[in-house]
């Protein structure tokens, strides 16, 4: 009789969260600080107040080099952090009913992340502006399942479900304005910080999730 020894390795998904987690933000802060670094010596009045994110995607060469490919290089690294995410939740509590709906509105958003930034505006703006609400409602639905599972789970700190919901109001806030602006009722600068904020609400909730949910 041979005997045969079969090792195991297994992966932790706190630990993995955690540094997927941590990667993606860092990839994320660095995705929109260097098409910045890039936009601004040619346009002096730069400032969160004045230009859309998205108006350095569709500037050409290195400001839409630097952010499309950052937004592109980001979206897979983001749905495998929502799906360590929802394993980390599941250990925690959560329903088999959350993780698959959290993982098929996980995909729709990050569908309209990849129209967005695959094609900018500058190149074809029917299927730019296609991307923004399949990406924006996204994100709506899915911060607003997650947090409301967090918020039913014992062992979830209430800080986490809190940021999902403040990553909801910017979003929703700054998507009402979008509609005012096409709609001609606000300038087009109205929405501008509103889309820095929806941004930086979303790695703030990317990093602290990554943090408290990476414990052990």
């Amino acid at each position: 009789m041979i005997a045969q020894n079969s090792k195991y390795f297994t992966l932790s998904i706190p630990n993995s969260l955690k540094k997927v987690g941590i990667f993606s933000g860092t990839l994320g802060i660095l995705g929109i600080v260097l098409p910045a670094l890039a936009y601004a010596p040619d346009h002096p009045g730069f400032l969160p107040f004045t230009t859309y994110l998205s108006d350095m995607g569709a500037t050409p060469v290195w400001p839409q080099i630097f952010f499309n490919t950052g937004m592109l290089l980001n979206s897979p690294l983001r749905y495998l952090f929502l799906v360590l995410l929802v394993l980390r939740l599941t250990q925690l509590g959560a329903g088999r009913g959350f993780g698959w709906a959290a993982l098929v509105i996980g995909a729709f958003s990050t569908s309209g992340t990849i129209m967005m930034s695959a094609v900018p505006s500058s190149m074809n703006a029917t299927i730019h502006e296609l991307g923004i609400p399949i990406y924006f409602l996204g994100v709506v639905f899915l911060q607003t399942l997650i947090g409301l599972q967090e918020w039913k789970l014992k062992d979830v700190h209430r800080v986490l479900p809190i940021i999902c919901f403040i990553v909801v109001g910017a979003y929703l806030v700054f998507f009402a304005f979008m509609i005012l602006y096409e709609s001609g009722i606000v300038s087009r600068t109205t929405p501008i910080f509103w889309e820095w904020l929806c941004a930086a609400s979303l790695l703030v909730w990317v990093f602290v999730h990554s943090i408290i949910l990476g414990r052990s």
